[in-house]
C-alpha cells in the first residue's frame, strides 16, 4: 500500500469509515482483498488523473469569488401518507431567488411554490412505484421553466436544480398522460406562459426522427402522450432559453454513486495493471473470462461507485474536468435519443463529505463552465463542513409538505368516508379546506420568523 494512499486515509477519517462501511457490504470472503483493491484503484486514479493520461483529468477549483448575482434554486419532493398504496399523496416544487449583496430582504427573496395533487391526474400508471418519481422530475421541470419565463426572475444569472438535468432512466419510459395531465403539472391556472411552452411540443414533435414508428402513431391517436417524450422537450426549451436569456443553468447531485469513471478505471486496470485485482479475481472464478465481463463482476462484488473512489483521487478544493456524458449510454430504449447532451464534473468540497457532481449543457463553453463551478463551490463553503450549496437545502426545506398535514388529510378523507358507508350526506367542506392549506402553503413571502432550520 502506497504511502500516498495511507496519508490520505489517516487525514480523513469520514473517508475511512465510509469504505469500511461498504466493506460490510462485501461478501465475507471478498473483504480481506477489498481494502487493497480500492486502494490500488485510487492509486491509479490519482496518478492517471493527476498527468492527464487519459480522458479524465483533475484541476483545481480557481480561487477567484464570483461577482454577487441573482440565484435561483429549484428542487422537487414527493409526500406521502401511511397508506397502503405506493403512490404518493402530494409532488410539489419549489423556487427560491436570492440576489446577493441586497439589503431589503423584500427585494432579496423570492419564493414560488408548486403544489400537486395527484388526484388532478387523469393518465399515468399511478400502481407504478416510479409514478410519482416521474411526476416529481415532470413538475421540476415546469418550476425550471417558470424561472426562465416568469418576470419575477427576470434579473437571474444563476438556475441551480437539486439533482440532475438530464432526467434518463429506463423505469421512466413506459409512463404517459394526456395533454390536461401535462398542463396541471405546469401549472397552467396560475401560470400565463404554459400554455404557450406546451403549444410549441407539437412543433417539436412533428420534427422529431422517431414519429414515424407504429408506438408514436398509437401514442398520438390515444392521446397518451408518453412522459418521457415531454421531459425531452422541457429539458431541450429549458437548455435553449437559458441559452437566450445568458443564465447559467446547472444541476446539482449531492450524492452521486454513478459508475461510469469507476467503470472505466476499473477496465483499463485490467488491460494495463491486472495485478491489481488477482487475489480478486480467483475469488470470483473470473480468471481468462472477457474483460467486460471481469468489469462487471468486480462492480457488482465490491459495490465500487464513482463517489467513493473520487473522494480518495480528489483533494478538498478539486474538481474533475468536466466531460461528456451521452444519455443513450444510460438507458437501451431509441426514445433515449431525444435527449439533449450533458457535461459533468464532481468537486470536492471538504473531507467529510464525498465529492458532489455538477451537470451543465454540453454547449457551455470553458469560461461558462468555470463560472458554474466557482460559484456552486462558493455556494457549498458558506456553512462550514455542510459542502453542499445551502440555497438548496433552503428550497427542499421550505417547500416541503409536512408530515402532519397529510396525515390530516387522510384521516378526514377516511372520516368523511366512514360516514358515507352509514348513509350520512357528507360536505366535504373540512376536507376541501385542508387540501386547500396544502396547495397554499408555501405560497406566500418569507419572514425571518418562518425560515426554516438549517
Amino acid at each position: 500500500m502506497a504511502d500516498t494512499e495511507t496519508d490520505v486515509l489517516r487525514s480523513d477519517p469520514d473517508l475511512f469509515v465510509r469504505i469500511a462501511e461498504n466493506a460490510l457490504l462485501v461478501a465475507d470472503d471478498l473483504r480481506q482483498d477489498y481494502f487493497q483493491s480500492t486502494l490500488g484503484i485510487a492509486r491509479a486514479m490519482r496518478i492517471e488523473f493527476r498527468t492527464g493520461a487519459g480522458p479524465y483529468g483533475i484541476t483545481p477549483v480557481p480561487s477567484a469569488i464570483p461577482e454577487p448575482c441573482a440565484v435561483a434554486f429549484v428542487d422537487g419532493g414527493i409526500s406521502k401518507i401511511d397508506v397502503g398504496i405506493a403512490t404518493p399523496l402530494i409532488v410539489r416544487a419549489g423556487i427560491f431567488r436570492v440576489k446577493q449583496g441586497e439589503a431589503d430582504l423584500e427585494k432579496r427573496e423570492t419564493f414560488d411554490h408548486f403544489p400537486l395533487m395527484l388526484g388532478q391526474l387523469r393518465g399515468g400508471l399511478k400502481a407504478n412505484s416510479r409514478y410519482g418519481d416521474v411526476v416529481r422530475q415532470l413538475v421540476e421541470l415546469g418550476a425550471l421553466v417558470t424561472a426562465l419565463e416568469d418576470d419575477r426572475f427576470s434579473d437571474l444569472r444563476v438556475l441551480m436544480l437539486y439533482g440532475p438535468l438530464q432526467f434518463v432512466s429506463g423505469p421512466f419510459f413506459e409512463h404517459w398522460f394526456f395533454p390536461e395531465d401535462y398542463e396541471a403539472m405546469l401549472g397552467r391556472d396560475e401560470r400565463p406562459h404554459v400554455l404557450p411552452v406546451l403549444g410549441q411540443f407539437a412543433g417539436w414533435c412533428s420534427k422529431c426522427e422517431l414519429r414515424s414508428s407504429e408506438r408514436c402513431r398509437r401514442d398520438i391517436s390515444d392521446q397518451h402522450l408518453p412522459a418521457v417524450c415531454m421531459m425531452a422537450f422541457l429539458q431541450h426549451y429549458v437548455f435553449r432559453r437559458a441559452r437566450e436569456k445568458d443564465v447559467l443553468l446547472c444541476g446539482v447531485v449531492e450524492r452521486s454513486f454513478g459508475r461510469s469513471v469507476t467503470r472505466y478505471v476499473v477496465r483499463d486496470m485490467l488491460e494495463h495493471n491486472p495485478e491489481v485485482f488477482d487475489r480478486l479475481l480467483t475469488v470470483l472464478d473470473m480468471r481468462g473470462r472477457g474483460t467486460k465481463v471481469q468489469v462487471e463482476a468486480i462492480l457488482d462484488a465490491t459495490r465500487y461507485n464513482d463517489a467513493i473512489l473520487l473522494a480518495l483521487a480528489l483533494n478538498r478544493g478539486e474538481a474533475l474536468k468536466w466531460f461528456p456524458v451521452n444519455p443513450r449510454m444510460k438507458v437501451q430504449d431509441e426514445r433515449a435519443v431525444l435527449f439533449p447532451d450533458v457535461q459533468n464534473t464532481f468537486v470536492r468540497v471538504t473531507s467529510a463529505k464525498y465529492p458532489m457532481r455538477i451537470e451543465v449543457s454540453a454547449d457551455c463553453d470553458a469560461v461558462e463552465q468555470e463560472e458554474v463551478l466557482c460559484r456552486a463551490f462558493d455556494y457549498a463553503t458558506l456553512l462550514p463542513g455542510y459542502a453542499f450549496p445551502i440555497g438548496l437545502d433552503i428550497v427542499d426545506k421550505f417547500a416541503a409538505i409536512p408530515g402532519w398535514m397529510t396525515k390530516a388529510y387522510r384521516q378526514l378523507i377516511l372520516a368523511e368516508y366512514g360516514r358515507l358507508l352509514t348513509g350520512e350526506f357528507v360536505e366535504m367542506t373540512d376536507a376541501d379546506a385542508l387540501k386547500s392549506m396544502i396547495m397554499m402553503r408555501g405560497s406566500g413571502k418569507r419572514s425571518r420568523e418562518t425560515r426554516p432550520g438549517v
